[in-house]
């Protein structure tokens, strides 16, 4: 792939999933703070967490991608290669989503 034709991809899925958090952020705007928070939180880090392809090449995708390709697709099955990453931003985001919410309450 070039890289002309990586940075469209790039480019076009990153327009794609800020669609997608600006629906999810309009259905969630009736909600109950504490569900809503998190799952705003949950889907921004799930959609923006990167990780590389493979381990020889330095190019990027998103980790829930490489997750679903290395558990389904690869003869391995190293689905952990991008699923622990992609778990860690998961955690952080709902810690931060938690602490927005305590935060909230506080004030």
């Amino acid at each position: 792939m070039s890289e002309d034709s990586y940075m469209m991809a790039w480019l076009a899925y990153l327009g794609a999933a800020a669609v997608i958090v600006a629906v999810i952020w309009w259905l969630t705007v009736r909600w109950t703070v504490w569900l809503k928070l998190p799952l705003r939180a949950l889907s921004i880090a799930v959609l923006f967490t990167p990780w590389l392809v493979s381990e020889d090449t330095d190019t990027l995708a998103p980790a829930w991608i490489i997750t679903l390709f290395d558990a389904l697709i690869q003869a391995e099955g190293q689905a952990l290669r991008a699923g622990l990453p992609l778990l860690a931003a998961c955690v952080l985001a709902l810690l931060l989503g938690g602490l927005v919410l305590l935060l909230r309450r506080r004030l």
